[in-house]
């Protein structure tokens, strides 16, 4: 299943989320019905683009070829040999 299948319903969710929000507010604030078509016009464009950058992040973060790790026990024992070589020289 690729990732686009399992987030196939994440910008609905989003979206209606975000607009069940700003409906109830404006209910509760008790707003005129133009200004709250325009306040939920404004709401669903804003997370619908907000829910595309997000998802297409998460894409190319997930595609992303992870970086090789340092090998920290080498390094470790490389300042290892070089603190004892140094305390050697001092002696």
């Amino acid at each position: 299943m690729d990732f686009k299948q399992k987030c196939k319903n994440a910008r609905s969710i989003i979206v209606l989320t975000a607009t069940l929000i700003a409906l109830l507010l404006n209910i509760k604030y008790d707003r005129d019905i133009i200004d709250s078509l325009i306040i939920l016009i404004i709401v669903i464009i804003t997370f619908y683009v907000i829910a595309n950058v997000a998802i297409k992040l998460i894409e190319k973060i997930r595609l992303m070829e992870p970086k090789e790790r340092i090998d920290t026990n080498r390094d470790n024992e490389d300042r290892d040999s070089e603190t004892s070589e140094q305390t050697e020289d001092e002696a």
